[in-house]
Parts: structure tokens; C-alpha cells; sequence
């Protein structure tokens, strides 16, 4: 953690020279300002008061292309600390970049600055990730989309679609406006009876083309959602966690847990409109039953026709699992007997620059968990002992009580700290959570050293 006069330091040097032009041949520099304030909102018919980034709920989109640099001025305007975590992206967990050790204190500014690499076109999203206020400040509003276009953006058969960005999470109210944390939350995550797309409860979006493409994140503290079509059609998954896929995926049902994206293309050949819905799922505590009718509704325009589904998207090469770097254990688990208390100054991974290692990572818990990793993404080599059905990039994965997964993680192209955990807000908060350190040199020797993840603050080694 960076102390007050480092963090000041640190600011007004940067801010000093963040005005040189730039050079011939650098990329294009884009300078923003987000501000994370306390605001009032009326939301479902109630005034409630929230934290919000620029007075929006959600927040604004950041909209970059492969290539730019962002240098973004946060203001923090609350009146606790926070700051910021580009979740998905492959930045530099140090520094600037997605740094979570930078803790904003109130009334101070920071520039995050990176660079947005080639192959990073997809959907992201920004949140709060102040280790212990998480959980609140999440529920309390603060997220926003990130949304990176590329090469395949621009072809024919995704240009003409209708593009909605779409910010899922529930919402609970009391007597005192939004629903304030119970101690039952933090076993089982905070959770309401009311979903919003954006904002909005039920919004109806009449669309400009007979395909839409949906751009979802599950900004929900806890709640997973089951999503499918009113009338059961299929719909193509074509990126999963930012990442293209290699070809669209027909589905009929999608698992999104929180801190998930999918984009996702949904023709409409019959005129008629269709429903998002949030179909019935069972995580393994109580959850309050959603008033939903449904989550969003398409209507198409007369006449028109869906537009033709592209053959082929990305190519994703094939990790080999046969002679992995090193092999690791991660467990999910709650309310632990004998752990140790999270630490953020402690290591629980060290690793080597661009090895790639084989992590299992199983819960054993009665609950679902889910599984993020920042900074480097991981291929699904196997899920409770089987293949997945399609190669896919990812960085947050679901696991349903008992499951199992082996995952390949190359960990290129970044060097230093991060973290993975639960992206359930409340366990996050917690202690489900453990710090991995990639370094250049490094010798990587000795047995592997098995992980859990466990509530109570705790992360400990066996």
C-alpha cells in the first residue's frame, strides 16, 4: 500500500508531465476523468442514495480500440477509500496499471495510464477492488462497462448488428432505501429480488436490426444467472470473458456468475419480440425470488431479416496439458478450521514468466463459488475430468459444489503482484482470496504447495 506522501508524490509527478505531446508514432492518447461520488438516484419507483462514478447508474462506458493508451484521472469524491479494477483486461497488475494495491484515500486523485494491447478487443468492466469494502461499495453502484473494439468488430456480419451493452445486477430495498448488508450476506452473498439491465427494471429496446448483439456482465455482488430466450430459440455465444471465440456457439441456456461477460448475437426472424430471461437456479442458499417477469425485451423492426452468423472468429491455440511448468492446487472452501488470515504483503503463488502451469482448482464447499484470476487468462482443460465442449479464453469461472477444474494458465506477457479469489463480493471481502507474484527470474523448485480459499479471512497453505 502506497502511503499518503508516496501517493501524493506520485501524483503530481505523473500529473506534471502528463501534458508533453506525444511523439511520431505513438498510440493514439486518450485522456479521461471518472469521478466516484455520493449521489441520490430514484430506482424502482424509490429514491435511494448510491455511489456512483460520474452521477450515473451504471457508470459511463470507457470505449478504447487495440492500440490506445488511456490515461484516466479518478477522482475519489466518497467518503472512504477506494479505487479501481479493470477486470478482464491484461495489464500490468503494478504501477499504474491494474494495480489494486492503490488505496484512493477521500479527496485524492490517481492516473491510472496503460497501454491497450493488440487481441484485446472484447467486453470489460471497471469496479471498486479495496480489499474488505468491496462487498458494500459494489452494491452501492459503483461499476461501469469497458468496452475494447478490434479488427473483427468491424466485420460485416457484427457491424450491422444492434449492439446494446448490457449491465446486469440484482437490487434490495428496506425501510431505509437500498437494503443494507446482513450478517447471513457474508456466508451467503448479498442478493435482492430485483434484477436490472442498466439500471432499469424490464427495459423494452426496439432495435434498429433483426440481430442483436448483446454485450453482458454480471455486475451482481452474489447472484448467478441462468439466462435463456421467452421462447426457448437459440441464441450464439461468440466471446466468453472478452475473448472471441472460433466460431459462434449455439446455446439455449448460459451460466453467467458474477463478474462474467458473453456476448452474445440473438436473431429475430419471426417479427415478433423476445424476452431475456432469468431461468430458476438453486446455488445452495436461500435466494430471494425474483419479481422478473423478464430481464429485457427485443423487438425487432417489421420486416426486417436476421443477418447472417460469421463463419469464424478467433483462432485460439490449444494449450498442451503433458508437460505443464508446474502443477498447482486451489480449494474453495468455508469457514476453515486452522487457516491463516489473508495477508496482502504474503505470496501464495510464486511463478515464472511465461510458463504455463496446470491449476486444479475444486470446491468443496455445499455452495457455488466462482473462480477470477487478474492479470493473466486461463484455457478450461478439463471440468470434473472432462473436456470442455469449445476452446475458450477466460479469466472468471463458475463451480458448482463438488466440481472440479483443471486449468492451463500461461503466465505471459506481464510480470509482478495480483491477486485471484471468489468473485462472490462477501467472500472476496472476507479472505477468499490469495496473492500470486510472477517474476522473470525465478527458479521454480520444490513439491507443489496446495491452496485453499476459505472464508473467516482466511487463506491458508496445507
Amino acid at each position: 500500500m502506497l502511503d499518503r506522501r508516496s501517493f501524493l508524490a506520485l501524483t503530481s509527478g505523473f500529473l506534471a508531465a502528463a501534458g508533453l505531446p506525444g511523439r511520431a508514432g505513438e498510440p493514439r492518447l486518450l485522456r479521461r476523468r471518472l469521478r466516484a461520488t455520493v449521489a441520490k438516484r430514484r430506482v424502482f419507483g424509490r429514491d435511494v442514495t448510491l455511489f456512483l462514478y460520474d452521477g450515473r447508474f451504471p457508470g459511463p462506458v470507457l470505449e478504447l480500440e487495440e492500440g490506445d493508451r488511456l490515461e484516466l484521472e479518478f477522482e475519489n469524491a466518497l467518503p472512504e477509500a477506494t479505487n479501481l479494477h479493470f477486470h478482464g483486461m491484461r495489464l500490468p497488475p503494478t504501477g499504474r496499471g491494474d494495480n489494486v494495491y492503490v488505496d484512493i484515500p477521500p479527496g485524492e486523485r490517481f492516473t491510472y495510464a496503460f497501454d491497450v494491447p493488440a487481441g484485446e478487443a472484447g467486453t470489460y468492466w471497471y469496479h471498486p477492488h479495496l480489499h474488505g469494502r468491496l462487498a458494500e461499495q459494489l452494491w452501492r453502484g459503483l461499476a461501469g462497462a469497458i468496452v475494447v473494439r478490434g479488427p473483427l468488430d468491424r466485420i460485416p456480419e457484427l457491424a450491422r448488428c444492434d449492439e446494446r451493452i448490457v449491465l446486469l445486477r440484482d437490487i434490495a430495498f428496506d425501510e431505509g432505501g437500498l437494503a443494507r448488508h446482513r450478517p447471513s450476506d457474508w456466508h451467503n452473498g448479498k442478493e435482492g429480488p430485483i434484477v436490472l439491465a442498466n439500471g432499469v427494471f424490464e427495459p423494452v429496446w426496439r432495435l434498429r436490426a433483426a440481430t442483436a448483439r448483446l454485450r453482458l456482465v454480471n455486475t451482481s455482488n452474489a447472484r448467478f444467472l441462468r439466462l435463456g430466450l421467452s421462447d426457448r430459440r437459440p441464441f450464439f455465444l461468440i466471446a466468453i470473458d472478452g475473448r472471441f471465440l472460433e466460431r459462434p456457439v449455439d446455446l439455449e441456456e448460459l451460466m453467467l456468475s458474477p463478474g462474467q461477460r458473453a456476448d452474445l448475437l440473438v436473431p429475430i426472424e419471426d417479427g415478433r419480440s423476445v424476452d431475456v430471461l432469468a431461468l430458476p437456479h438453486n446455488r445452495g442458499v436461500p435466494t430471494p425470488r425474483l419479481v422478473n417477469r423478464f430481464l429485457l425485451r427485443l423487438v425487432p423492426p417489421a420486416g426486417a431479416r436476421p443477418l447472417p452468423l460469421p463463419d469464424r472468429l478467433a483462432e485460439i491455440p490449444r494449450l498442451a496439458a503433458t508437460v505443464p511448468s508446474r502443477r498447482r492446487r486451489i480449494t474453495l472452501a468455508m469457514f476453515l478450521l486452522g487457516g491463516r488470515l489473508y495477508r496482502r504483503e504474503r505470496v501464495d503463488i510464486l511463478a515464472r514468466a511465461g510458463d504455463v502451469e496446470l491449476w486444479q482448482v475444486e470446491n468443496v464447499d455445499a455452495l457455488f463459488h466462482n473462480f477470477h484470476l487478474h492479470t493473466w487468462i486461463f484455457q478450461v482443460h478439463r471440468r470434473n475430468g472432462r473436456p470442455p465442449p469449445f476452446p475458450a479464453w477466460a479469466d472468471t469461472v463458475p463451480l458448482a459444489p463438488g466440481e472440479r477444474l483443471e486449468l492451463l494458465v500461461p503466465l505471459t506477457p506481464h510480470t509482478g503482484r495480483t491477486v485471484f479469489h471468489c468473485h462472490i463480493a462477501e467472500h472476496n471481502d472476507r479472505g477468499m482470496m490469495g496473492t500470486i507474484e510472477v517474476c522473470r527470474d525465478l527458479r521454480a523448485e520444490g513439491e507443489p504447495v496446495p491452496i485453499v480459499l476459505g472464508m473467516g479471512g482466511a487463506v491458508c497453505r496445507v
